[in-house]
């Protein structure tokens, strides 16, 4: 179809597309699959799948690498030590072809080791039978003569390819016919016992004999000449039928190799092989080889196998997060990963080190550490066992190097649990040392490797350095994810801490208020197994915005309360910014996220219910409730949750007349029923029987703490 010349000077132009519905699809399609990756749950999927892509290659480098690219001929630059036990190939040719020539001489000369074929059998059976046959066919009388032996005796030689000697035929051809089937059954019968058990080239004399002793002792009634002829005509048939089993000597040989290489010189672990300024020979290069230490192909039966390992101990460990920690949040899934990466690399530098002790400094306990501070001690346990199975990889699989980091990184978490002082966890680098020391020499006692106890100060090495590790980057990776280890928040609860120092001085109703509400908080953690100290640190800054404005709350007040003269609305916005304010402060002073989501939860997205109604009362427009309320958001933890229900606790009990431990547990109750209707506690994982526990032990210390006091004689109040 011809088409029309496009007029000249006008641009061309695609037509417009206004499929407004495919548009709208796609549009759709982008926001589900943008929520969707909003979701914890998908961002801790990727975040796996990512991780174990990362072990996986991490693995796999030790499989496909160029250790040494040496060449016969090259001279070394420096000396190359064994990283295991080898076989000395020095000498070892020389030695397997002595031990196969010996062998398979032995073994050759064996009757054992020959087999009977049938076919030769066959063979002797069909030649006695033509002659038989032609000396029936050819029989004479006494008068025989010569012309008549020599055609047979020709004959024979021509059908059999036997010289069967004239006297002996003259014999045979005079004797009556019965005699000579007589012949002919016990001939093939001879023929058969001799030759079924075997007739060699060295015992084919002694087969022959064998033969003449048989027809000498037989009962028939024949002359002495006729029966030595007969004889003389099996012994000509008889031939040897043994053959040499090859397979079986071939495997006689091998198996005699295969002892003798176990007996055979090797190179030992640390041993040096060729030092440096000398020439690399054949049987060098193949130690080398054997040793896996010179370039190589991909080995893909390893490479699935490593890989079929890492994803089982990714898919064990992710399901084992996924029963028991569920709740946990995604910067912890983060930091986990990260710590095993981080670890796995360090094992991986291990390996490019030549030297065969290198893999036993591997900072396993170093890992379960890090996880036990910073997350869980019963996680750092669990971990313990996969950086065992991570030092395998490392280790060609060797016992020792696995069981020493599966012991230190098990005693590090029982070490450095509940540790609050950085002075405990170099303590915690000796205890580890010593276990590994210990593995070492039982290692070295079980497997005869006297090498390993002599080396086993390596295992306290490797204890002081994973201390000394977790040490110089635990305040890293605190500040990076936004985390806190023991130690941490106990510096944080330092009354002399700068921002604490400066509420109990600038606020000091707001600092006594928090301090009341750490104890509350703290002990109804420690009752549901939550963590009682980050409850306690959490609650003592969750209201340091109040140094803003300090005397605007009333717990600072000392007279008049400015809120008189404010408008209802300016007194929300004042009460409301102090979490604004609180954490500007926290960015202000580094303090960990794990403790401005205390300052930013504590409140949720309650409502300034005082203020909510002086504006409904005095202003004549409509008053909208999400203007009195906390931006929030609620909280998402157990200990930010429980801080919520101490904080109005606290203020609550402290506004009673007469407090009493049954008024108190009502109004306590009462606080945590309304914090549940109004779904402030909808986003933590309490449940009904821990806030029951949590109001409980709430009641007793509220009322420990505001109870009645005696009126001494002669006290004015």
């Amino acid at each position: 179809m011809k088409t029309e010349p496009k007029p000249k000077g006008e641009k061309f132009k695609f037509p417009s597309l206004e499929f407004t519905g495919i548009n709208d699809d796609i549009k759709s399609f982008l926001k589900r699959a943008w929520e969707y990756l909003k979701r914890d749950e998908t961002q801790r999927r990727l975040l796996g799948i990512g991780t174990t892509l990362l072990l996986c290659i991490v693995f796999l480098s030790s499989v496909y690498e160029e250790r040494l690219n040496l060449n016969i001929g090259d001279v070394l630059t420096r000396d190359i030590v064994a990283t295991h036990e080898v076989l000395d190939y020095t000498n070892w040719e020389e030695l397997q072809r002595e031990v196969e020539r010996s062998v398979s001489k032995t073994a050759s000369e064996d009757v054992l080791n020959y087999r009977v074929e049938k076919t030769y059998l066959l063979s002797a059976e069909e030649d006695f039978q033509e002659i038989a046959q032609l000396i029936i066919e050819n029989r004479t009388d006494e008068d025989a003569k010569a012309k008549d032996i020599g055609m047979v005796q020709n004959l024979i030689k021509t059908h059999t390819k036997l010289d069967i000697p004239a006297s002996t035929l003259r014999n045979l051809m005079q004797i009556p016919e019965e005699n000579l089937e007589t012949f002919r059954t016990m001939g093939l019968e001879i023929i058969n016992e001799i030759m079924n058990k075997g007739v060699s080239t060295s015992s084919l004399p002694e087969a022959r004999e064998k033969v003449a002793q048989l027809f000498l002792n037989s009962e028939a009634e024949v002359e002495f000449e006729v029966l030595t002829s007969a004889a003389e005509v099996v012994q000509a048939v008889i031939r040897p039928n043994l053959q040499l089993d090859s397979q079986k000597v071939n495997k006689i040989v091998n198996d005699a190799i295969e002892q003798a290489r176990l007996s055979a010189p090797t190179i030992k672990k640390g041993q040096v092989i060729v030092r440096e300024g000398d020439v690399l020979t054949e049987n060098d290069l193949m130690i080398l080889d054997a040793l896996n230490m010179v370039k190589r192909n991909w080995n893909w039966q390893k490479a699935i196998g490593i890989v079929i390992i890492t994803l089982l101990l990714a898919g064990v460990f992710y399901y084992y997060l996924y029963s028991f920690y569920r709740s946990l949040e995604n910067k912890y899934f983060v930091l986990f990963c990260t710590i095993a990466v981080f670890i796995a690399v360090l094992g991986k530098l291990l390996t490019l080190i030549d030297w065969p002790y290198a893999i036993y400094f591997f900072p396993a306990s170093a890992a379960t550490m890090f996880v036990t501070l910073l997350i869980n001690a019963s996680l750092g346990v669990f971990t313990a066992i996969l950086y065992a199975i991570m030092t395998a990889f490392f280790s060609e699989f060797a016992i020792a190097p696995v069981l020493l980091s599966l012991f230190g990184a098990t005693v590090g978490v029982y070490c450095v649990r509940g540790a609050t002082q950085r002075g405990s966890l170099m303590q915690a680098g000796l205890i580890v040392g010593l276990v590994n020391s210990l593995t070492m020499v039982s290692c070295g006692l079980i497997l005869q490797d006297s090498s390993l106890v002599v080396m086993s100060f390596i295992g306290l090495i490797n204890g002081i350095i994973s201390a000394v590790l977790t040490i110089g980057l635990l305040p890293y990776l605190e500040l990076i994810f936004g985390v806190a280890s023991p130690m941490r928040l106990l510096e944080l609860s330092n009354p002399n801490n700068t921002l604490l120092r400066k509420l109990s001085l600038e606020a000091p109703g707001t600092y006594h208020h928090s301090i009341v509400v750490g104890n509350l908080a703290e002990a109804a953690a420690e009752a549901i197994g939550a963590d009682s100290l980050l409850t306690r640190v959490g609650a003592m800054y969750h209201d340091v915005g109040k140094l803003a404005r300090p005397y605007f709350f009333v717990e600072n007040q000392r007279g008049e309360n400015p809120h008189d003269k404010m408008s209802p609305n300016l007194s929300r916005m004042v009460i409301l910014n102090h979490v604004k304010e609180g954490l500007e402060l926290a960015k202000e002073y580094k303090l960990p996220k794990i403790i401005t989501d205390f300052i930013s939860e504590h409140h949720g997205t309650s409502t300034v219910k005082h203020f909510y109604q002086k504006a409904k009362e005095k202003d004549q427009n409509p008053v909208l409730l999400e203007d009195f309320s906390y931006p929030g958001p609620k909280p998402h933890s157990k200990e930010t949750a429980i801080l919520m229900i101490a904080d109005s606790a606290e203020a609550a009990v402290r506004s009673m007349t007469q407090p009493t431990y049954d008024k108190i547990q009502s109004m306590i109750k009462t606080i945590a029923k309304a914090k549940l209707e109004d779904e402030q506690l909808s986003h933590s994982t309490l449940t009904l029987r821990e806030i029951d526990v949590i109001t409980e032990v709430m009641s007793r210390v509220a009322a420990g703490i505001h109870h009645n006091r005696l009126k001494y004689p002669g006290q004015k109040l």
